[in-house]
């Protein structure tokens, strides 16, 4: 294993300049940003579709957040198990693999009869979405640059606003066309689902597998043992990782998936005009990856996180209190901008936090998608309190999350510039 000192020591700055991507590292991205964005839509449909799903099958506030609860239980599972494979296969079989278990999945809610059948394919299509993080993830960690890892990173992330801007898009194209979605529109949108496998498999057949990957695989293959799996500054960094990404996960699912709803019953905006601020929220999402890509490799992953906390908390306060239209547009954007901006950093960091070893695929994935219990808490404590105590109420206790995600960042050690192995 890589010591201490050596996996520290900062990357030099080429002073004449920086290089031109690569082929590897554009097609890397390609990857995992589209795989991203895929798993993007159909996560962010199903908050879209959740008043709609409310009316289709009876279900009140607790019952919907189940829906959200069981897709964030499939990642968790999909991300630790995906991850522990793409360390034995290769980060592109792998990614491939989840890309197809939830499109088909996808494919399969559009034929649903009941909640409990909703339920039992959400979760078994959720596998493959937390799987598909991890394997992207890793593979980009680890084949871009060190000194542009960073930007790697987040232009990977930057596929999560597209694909609900995608979302939202079609949603919006089939309400007018059907005139209501609750008539079985809803269905077709998640028929298209299926189609990212079909695309997916053309970009991962021209991707090339993770440099670091292959050169483990060859040296176990060269001395006939495996190299050393994890040691106490791993699993150090990955208790930090994990407790980062439980916050920021209970922030997302807290503020992305019950906005559409709460803009209807509390705002009281109509359904095709609340996703003009749902459309604000996914900009400023992109905003705050494409500042975050620009400047986290020069000022560090540290100060970043602690700046989009600070702007994401104040957002959504505004966001909470507001009556205003102007400002509630302004505030929605901020919150897009600071709340999802900051997974940007979350694959680099990572990486760099848990440092080398041959288990970092599972160790990833232990951290991101075992700290999205964060976001299968968030819907149905959000939804609990919503019913008892109003919405405004349960939205609110994301406030407390954005203090406790501050902290671990401030204890958190700076990782830019640390060569991955």
């Amino acid at each position: 294993m890589t010591s201490k000192t050596e996996l520290e020591q900062p990357v030099s700055q080429d002073t004449a300049g920086p290089l031109p991507y690569s082929s590897a590292e554009k097609r890397t991205l390609a990857l995992g940003g589209l795989g991203w964005a895929f798993e993007s839509y159909d996560s962010f449909l199903l908050s879209l579709l959740l008043p709609v799903l409310g009316v289709v099958f009876g279900l009140n506030k607790t019952d919907l957040g189940l829906f959200i609860s069981m897709t964030a239980g499939g990642q968790i599972v999909g991300g630790i198990l995906f991850g522990f494979i793409a360390d034995k296969i290769g980060r592109v079989k792998t990614a491939l693999t989840c890309i197809a278990i939830y499109s088909i999945f996808s494919a399969l809610l559009a034929f649903t009869r009941d909640q409990q059948t909703f339920a039992m394919l959400r979760f078994c299509g959720a596998l493959g979405m937390g799987g598909m993080w991890t394997s992207g993830a890793a593979l980009i960690a680890e084949t871009w640059r060190p000194e542009r890892r960073a930007r790697g990173g987040a232009l990977m992330q930057m596929g999560l606003p597209i694909g609900a801007i995608l979302a939202i898009g079609l949603t919006a194209l089939v309400t007018a066309l059907n005139g209501s979605l609750e008539q079985g529109g809803w269905r077709y949108l998640f028929m298209i689902g299926a189609l990212p496998v079909l695309i997916m498999s053309i970009v991962a057949y021209h991707t090339p597998e993770s440099p670091v990957w292959l050169e483990r695989q060859r040296v176990k293959e060269a001395s006939g043992t495996p190299p050393a799996k994890m040691g106490r500054r791993n699993l150090q960094g990955l208790l930090l990782a994990f407790t980062f990404i439980f916050f920021i996960q209970y922030l997302f699912w807290g503020v992305f998936t019950w906005t559409p709803t709460y803009l209807r019953e509390v705002k009281h905006l109509d359904f095709l005009h609340s996703l003009k601020y749902v459309l604000a929220l996914q900009a400023g999402a992109i905003a705050g990856f494409l500042v975050f890509s620009l400047l986290a490799d020069k000022w560090g992953r540290r100060p970043m996180f602690l700046i989009y906390l600070l702007m994401g908390s104040l957002a959504v306060t505004l966001y909470l209190i507001t009556t205003q239209p102007i400002v509630l547009m302004m505030a929605i954007f901020m919150a897009g901008f600071g709340v999802n901006g900051i997974f940007a950093g979350s694959g680099p960091f990572l990486a760099e936090i848990i440092g080398d070893t041959s288990s970092r695929g599972l160790l990833m994935g232990l951290a991101y998608n075992g700290g999205r219990l964060g976001g299968f808490i968030a819907p149905l404590l959000i939804g609990a309190v919503a019913n008892a105590g109003g919405f405004t109420a349960g939205l609110a206790t994301t406030v407390v999350a954005f203090l406790a995600a501050m902290v671990v960042v401030w204890r958190a050690p700076e990782t830019k510039g640390i060569r991955l192995k």
